[in-house]
């Protein structure tokens, strides 16, 4: 196979990419799903990962039960 230095390049471009892409796969704590997900602290000492669309309804629940709750990316 003889590649151009821009088609290598390039394959090394999207390696990084998908590398990334799936370092950042997690099983969210919300959902229960594997997505993106990021990771948070609840209570200021539990560490969770969350996918965008659970934050907020995790968030809600956290309230209700345990009084104000912050979730700072950490």
């Amino acid at each position: 196979m003889n590649t151009t230095v821009i088609e290598a390049e390039e394959l090394r471009h999207m390696r990084e990419t998908v590398s990334r892409t799936v370092n950042l796969l997690e099983l969210c704590w919300g959902c229960d799903r594997v997505c993106e997900c990021e990771q948070w602290v609840a209570n200021e000492s539990v560490p969770v990962w969350l996918c965008i669309e659970c934050l907020s309804e995790v968030a809600c629940r956290l309230e209700t039960s345990s009084g104000p709750v912050s979730l700072p990316p950490t």
